[in-house]
């Protein structure tokens, strides 16, 4: 059956998706995940966020990356408040100038709601990416019509030949060209989940570029796992969920 799917596009000068597990140097995610484009959207509606995670419980999300992969290394002083208040300094990692397409899949009245606000652009908070010096910008793209590969019959698993977004490398049989130096391609183990305190719950390792990823159907590891993949005008994407 088609479904509506919202499209909408974040960008920003700078972006920091804080690796958890660093400490005096603070390392970023290679891209925005969905836990932090979790946060943004409720940003953007309002949610309370003690109400986050059972508001997005089926909230669906493709993440399409439209920059290159660049990070600066910054300098910055840290205030401690242990053993007597002293500065220290600290390198802290930043995506420059990151844009992403993101893709929605909601219930209807969460979905109706997130298009209202991204087509009058208002939002209820000043949303960013990771931390709030880097604010984003927000602009609406538009709602488009879902194929899915599993189940509109006038298109087959096997018509697939590439995901435009990011994915996880460990659904799909991948064919990357490394003869061609014009394209670039990254592995990153982001965060998918987390839970009430905040604590991040599950992991997965995702294929990330700017480009266009084409996979081998021919030898699938899993064919349901095409189902997670939609066809959006000429996008092919992978929906979170």
């Amino acid at each position: 059956m088609d479904k509506n799917v919202l499209v909408f596009n974040v960008q920003s000068n700078y972006g920091r998706f804080r690796k958890p597990y660093t400490t005096t140097s603070a390392l970023t995610y290679l891209c925005i995940h969905p836990v932090a484009l979790k946060g943004l959207i409720g940003a953007i509606l309002g949610i309370k966020k003690e109400d986050l995670i059972s508001e997005t419980s089926n909230l669906t999300l493709g993440i399409e990356v439209l920059s290159a992969i660049d990070k600066d290394l910054q300098s910055v002083k840290l205030l401690s408040l242990k053993s007597g208040m002293f500065h220290f300094p600290a390198n802290v990692e930043f995506l420059r100038n990151p844009n992403y397409n993101i893709y929605v899949k909601w219930d209807s009245e969460n979905y109706n709601a997130l298009k209202d606000k991204l087509a009058s652009g208002e939002v209820f908070f000043t949303p960013y990416l990771g931390v709030s010096e880097n604010v984003a910008k927000i602009s609406y793209v538009g709602e488009f019509k879902e194929l899915n590969e599993m189940e509109n019959t006038k298109i087959g698993h096997t018509d697939i030949k590439h995901i435009d977004s990011i994915f996880p490398v460990a659904e799909f049989n991948i064919e990357i060209d490394l003869n061609d130096p014009n394209k670039k391609y990254y592995f990153d183990t982001i965060p998918i989940k987390n839970n009430e305190k905040r604590e991040y719950i599950e992991y997965k390792r995702v294929l990330i570029s700017k480009d266009a990823i084409s996979i081998n159907c021919n030898n699938l590891k899993n064919p349901h796992n095409f189902s997670k993949l939609s066809k959006i005008g000429e996008k092919c994407v992978y929906f979170f969920k």
